[in-house]
């Protein structure tokens, strides 16, 4: 049953990569198959008073009885030329999502239907590739995500089974993503469909239900969907699918959004808001981002989070741009700096507007939460947007600090939406037709990513009082606020004060600095890590650092980029306002020059290891 169209003479060949899409940052095929369905079914709930169920089950069986499903499209995949897991010469492995409390596929079935501009659901899974119909606060925007299903498979397919909320028709389809190949003697297209007649869906209850008794499907006459994947990948497992849903999804699930259930042929394991603190505190982290760190003490800040009432908030006087300020915390900034010193979780309602291209305005808002915890050994932080986490962003800059930002609001939820990437994991302002939509595109959108940073800023003060260490790791230690680089007045010799080793001198320059080695004989290559901020009145200058004071870049474009120049050395990485350096003769220099004469400049420069 599995059909595939003949290309005539003319017409173009096609391999697919969407796949790379999906290739950023810990995205395993686990966490990027559980990011995509879970993001659909809770776009597609039916109820937001009740959470979505999602079932995943692995499962397998002896091949023998699964020929009918399979055998005819393993043909075309191999004469694409993918290599299969040496697995699928055993068992037959599959792997059964199903979702509860959802609309199922809805929509028309056929083109003719969804040309007179409705929208589909079921038409959009099916048919469209690279185009979307969500909107607000739908979490999928490209039309590219059900492409992790394809490369999940090492069939490069899947089924889906759907109920439908609309009409409750059930109806079942499959489709394979390859690439045009030659097959017996013909050249064929890339794609191709498990169907009846002309691409048509399968609604004959006898075929339905042999198909749902084979893959042990659960759903029985509930509207959803159910996709089943043929050998999934040899890298998905239940171990891995429970540690996605608690890494991406653990938000919707404390929330009370979601729960998720992963089965296998003799265990089952439920996340839900009871369960996810004990599961979460037994699994091994090692090889993601979440290790070395308190798992449970992060998943109770949430949950303090999630449950704090309207009347707790500190909401913010008024949104303006760039960014946000002390005042705009009003009388309400020392509450929150004693909350913030004590180790309470800090809750924030930050109102903002959302211009659009016709100028209209829609008032929206979202909420950061914001923790101090000394034992904490790295910045957690986190961004949310409608149930989805948002993992590439990395903004904060204080050490020892939690922090949560959540955008569930419709305007804030649509706008940020639309700048993200197409795997979800990153909001760019760059994202196509972003900047066509809204007015201040750019401007507002760098002021929600960085807010948790300006908040973490302006409530991370020092206590009373001087701490002779304070600045140990700086290079250069003013006087009692005198010496200092960039400084008017009479030129000072500048003291050469290092964290372990004397070996540079440091000459401030009108707008910048000069360094080369204190010590040239003998020499040995190493490396070096240089960080630059400006002085600050109260707090750490490096833990206040703000990318729009300048940013090191390598073609120096635009305001505030700073190019430096190396001699004897190269600049092996540079990054916001640190560069990695290594030291390759004893006449190295650097020069730096561009920074706001009227600011002071301070360093902070030590060898490293690689």
């Amino acid at each position: 049953m599995w059909k595939f169209r003949e290309l005539s003479e003319g017409e173009p060949e096609r391999s697919p990569h969407e796949a790379e899409f999906f290739n950023v940052g810990d995205l395993d095929a686990s966490a990027a198959l559980v990011r995509e369905s879970i993001q659909n079914s809770l776009d597609a709930r039916l109820n937001f008073n009740n959470p979505v169920h999602v079932k995943f089950t692995l499962g397998s069986e002896s091949k023998k009885k699964f020929g009918p499903y399979y055998s005819d499209l393993l043909s075309h995949v191999q004469s694409c030329g993918f290599k299969l897991d040496s697995a699928i010469k055993d068992l037959f492995t599959y792997l059964v999502i199903e979702d509860f409390g959802t609309r199922g596929l809805d929509g028309p079935i056929t083109r003719t239907e969804v040309s007179d501009g409705q929208k589909s659901n079921y038409y959009n899974l099916w048919w469209r590739e690279g185009i979307s119909q969500k909107e607000r606060s739908d979490a999928g925007r490209w039309g590219l995500g059900k492409t992790v299903f394809f490369v999940c498979s090492e069939l490069r397919s899947f089924w889906g089974l759907t109920i439908r909320q609309d009409d409750q028709r059930e109806l079942l389809l499959g489709k394979a993503l390859l690439k045009s190949h030659r097959f017996d003697g013909a050249q064929y297209d890339y794609y191709g469909y498990y169907c009846k007649g002309e691409n048509q869906p399968i609604d004959e209850p006898p075929q339905i239900e042999r198909f749902k008794r084979q893959f042990h499907i659960s759903r029985n006459g509930e509207s959803g969907l159910s996709i089943v994947l043929p050998f999934p990948v040899r890298d998905i497992t239940d171990h891995d699918l429970i540690r996605a849903v608690i890494q991406h999804y653990f938000y919707s699930i404390i929330r009370g959004f979601l729960t998720v259930e992963v089965r296998t042929n003799s265990h089952s394991t439920l996340l839900n808001n009871k369960t996810i603190f004990e599961i979460a505190s037994q699994i091994n982290w090692k090889g993601t981002s979440w290790e070395n760190h308190p798992v449970p003490n992060l998943l109770y800040f949430i949950h303090n989070a999630v449950n704090t009432q309207e009347s707790q908030f500190i909401t913010l006087e008024r949104f303006v741009l760039p960014k946000i300020t002390e005042e705009l915390f009003g009388e309400k900034l020392e509450d929150a700096r004693k909350l913030f010193a004590e180790g309470k979780v800090v809750p924030i309602r930050v109102p903002i507007q959302i211009t659009l291209s016709d100028n209209t305005i829609m008032d929206s808002h979202f909420h950061a939460f914001i923790q101090k915890d000394e034992e904490l050994p790295k910045v957690e932080e986190f961004y949310i947007r409608s149930g989805i986490s948002i993992s590439e962003i990395k903004m904060v800059k204080n050490n020892n600090i939690r922090a949560l930002l959540t955008a569930e609001d419709e305007y804030i939820a649509r706008f940020l939406g639309d700048s993200e990437s197409p795997a979800h994991t990153d909001w760019k302002e760059r994202t196509e037709d972003f900047k066509l939509k809204y007015k201040n595109a750019r401007d507002t959108l760098r002021y929600v990513r960085a807010s948790l940073r300006e908040i973490a800023r302006i409530l991370d003060v020092p206590s009373p009082g001087v701490d002779p260490n304070f600045l140990k790791e700086i290079f250069h230690i003013p006087k009692e606020r005198g010496e200092k680089l960039g400084e008017e007045g009479e030129p000072t010799e500048v003291p050469i004060i290092t964290q372990r080793h004397g070996d540079f001198l440091v000459r401030p320059q009108p707008g910048g600095f000069h360094i080369t080695l204190a010590k040239k004989d003998p020499f040995e290559p190493f490396s070096s890590l240089i960080e630059v901020a400006y002085d600050t009145k109260t707090g750490n200058p490096f833990s206040r650092y703000d990318p729009w004071d300048f940013l090191f870049d390598s073609a120096r474009q635009g305001y505030g980029k700073i190019t430096p120049q190396v001699k004897g050395g190269k600049i092996k990485k540079m990054e916001f306002n640190k560069m990695l350096l290594s030291i390759d003769t004893p006449k190295f220099e650097l020069k730096a020059s561009g920074f706001d004469q009227n600011r002071d400049v301070v360093l902070s420069i030590k060898r490293v290891s690689e």
